[in-house]
């Protein structure tokens, strides 16, 4: 996989490959190599290596490392799977540094995508987004439901039914059968489940003065410490547990991710804000918003995938949104409630001025003052950056790298951070970067859909999109391991121009056909993948996504 991850400013840079059985990342003072049994720490300068201190980030206690013939490089044979700890070290010049790492997993690894809406399936490469519709809330609660130990939820605003029904009353029933249950709230929104759990479950309310923002986070950490390490997840996203959110209609996803890394480095921020990590919160400890510190990692391979998370305000999460978007290869797509930072707004425009052209944007039309849309409205061609003027919210924080590029770093950059000041300076928030083709594109269906409602310019692929047997014709077989036939629907005689395009929007085959007889399709010369065809006569244009075997 290649991958360049261009870093403004020149703070942090990862490249994430897989080469023989190793995962690299690369840091700003040192690159990072995941093995089977050892992690590898190569630092960029000798200094930082003769100084390097590692120590567990839960007891403090210090770590052992092997030198390597390499004096830039140091071994960690004897760390446990999932172990965070905390390296420091003098840089070149001579200044204290420090920062978290944790080791890779022995978890399962897998990531499950929902969202409560229509999505476009015929844009899927690999694995169908799923849409669950109003039954968000009921995989919410499965995963409640399977919650053995311990369950740490941080949710800005929740409803439930009753305290016996909805989320209220999976959380009572998982208090009931022991599972050590905290909830932090925000305290500014009236979070009416709640005053439904039971009393003794330990809450605590955001601080509501001026100097903080809201707790924004969406996210639950279900049993990080289990000794098990396929039991710990971790569920995230913009959605919020009011009726509207999370069944509709406002357009929302949840990410679910089973790491236990993950799972322990969602812990260490919510103790952060709870103030302890025992189950009673400490007021004095305790830490919100723009007082919080930079001191979870920030990268964890997941199943063989590398998965970053930044949480803010501590994390510079705006600085990651740039990042992301001066790494694209090909294409970016981003769905997000709404753009309110120049910077952001700068980088899209400089990209597409750099000769990307495929940037595609949404918003939703329920926006505060000092948007952005009118200025990358401004300098993009029309219908690429478009208003989502349906009803309820276009709720997402979500953008899509090289969904069309498999052979650069496909990525997703999601959760509940807004691209707002206030997200970034006083929020709490957390954002997720994954850093996978098939989740990217299951997230880049969700867009699809949602671009095609409010008018975008499809001009990815420069056609429409279509059901897989439209009014005008149906293809088959397929999939396919060598010809396809178009039957068609239509007594008329028309002429029609067929045409197939890769999943990069090339177009590789075009044919000229009537309708009088079956066509015929010779995909010999295509390699096995994903393509669509292209059908357009005088009566209209369909589209059909060919898999070729």
């Amino acid at each position: 996989m290649k991958s360049r991850f261009q870093i403004a400013r020149l703070l942090i840079l990862f490249v994430s490959t897989t080469l023989f059985a190793q995962t690299q990342i690369h840091e700003k003072d040192y690159t990072l190599r995941y093995y089977p049994n050892q992690l590898t720490i190569q630092f960029l300068d000798s200094l930082a290596a003769q100084t390097v201190v590692l120590e567990d980030a839960v007891s403090s206690a210090p770590l052992s490392f092997e030198r390597a013939t390499n004096p830039f490089e140091i071994n960690l044979t004897q760390l446990q799977p999932s172990q965070i700890f905390k390296i420091k070290y003098l840089d070149n010049q001579q200044q204290p540094q420090s920062s978290y790492i944790a080791n890779s997993s022995i978890s399962s690894g897998t990531i499950e995508v929902y969202f409560n809406h229509t999505v476009a399936t015929a844009f899927a490469q690999s694995q169908a987004a799923i849409n669950l519709g109003d039954l968000l809330d009921e995989k919410l609660i499965s995963f409640i439901n399977e919650c053995q130990q311990d369950l740490s939820i941080a949710i800005y605003n929740s409803y439930s039914p009753t305290s016996s029904t909805g989320i209220a009353g999976a959380i009572n029933a998982a208090f009931d059968r022991g599972v050590k249950v905290r909830i932090i709230y925000d305290g500014s929104t009236s979070s009416l489940m709640i005053p439904l759990l039971n009393p003794l479950i330990p809450i605590l309310a955001s601080p509501s003065s001026s100097s903080y923002g809201i707790m924004h986070n969406k996210f639950v950490v279900f049993d990080a410490e289990s000794s098990d390490p396929n039991k710990p997840f971790v569920w995230t996203g913009s959605t919020n547990w009011t009726a509207s959110q999370i069944d509709g209609p406002d357009r929302n996803n949840a990410i679910v991710i089973q790491d236990q890394a993950l799972a322990l480095a969602y812990k260490m921020e919510f103790d952060e804000m709870w103030g302890s990590s025992t189950m009673i919160p400490n007021a004095v400890n305790s830490k919100f918003g723009p007082y919080k510190t930079d001191n979870t990692p920030h990268h964890f391979v997941v199943g063989n995938k590398v998965v970053d998370l930044y949480f803010s305000p501590s994390d510079g999460t705006n600085s990651k949104i740039i990042d992301a978007i001066n790494s694209a290869d090909s294409d970016v797509d981003v769905a997000t409630m709404l753009i309110t930072r120049s910077d952001i707004k700068n980088a899209l425009l400089d990209k597409y001025n750099g000769g990307l052209t495929n940037i595609n944007l949404m918003v939703d039309s329920q926006n505060p003052s000092g948007n952005q849309i009118s200025s990358i409205q401004a300098g993009l061609p029309s219908g690429q950056a478009v208003v989502f003027t349906l009803s309820g919210l276009m709720h997402h924080k979500f953008m899509v790298i090289d969904n069309f590029n498999s052979n650069s770093d496909p990525m997703v950059l999601t959760g509940s951070h807004n691209w707002s000041n206030s997200a970034e300076n006083k929020n709490d928030e957390n954002v997720l970067v994954v850093h996978d083709a098939n989740v990217a594109n299951q997230y880049f269906q969700a867009f699809a859909d949602l671009y095609q409602q409010a008018g975008g310019n499809m001009q990815f692929l420069d056609i429409p999109t279509s059901p897989s047997n439209g009014s005008l014709c149906a293809i088959f077989p397929n999939p396919t391991s060598g010809n396809c036939t178009i039957n068609w629907n239509q007594n008329t005689t028309v002429l029609a121009d067929i045409r197939i395009f890769s999943t990069e929007g090339k177009q590789v085959f075009e044919q000229k056909s009537t309708n009088e007889m079956p066509t015929v399709i010779s995909t010999s010369g295509l390699e096995a993948g994903i393509y669509f065809v292209s059908v357009e006569t005088n009566l209209g244009k369909e589209v059909f996504k060919l898999i070729k075997k």
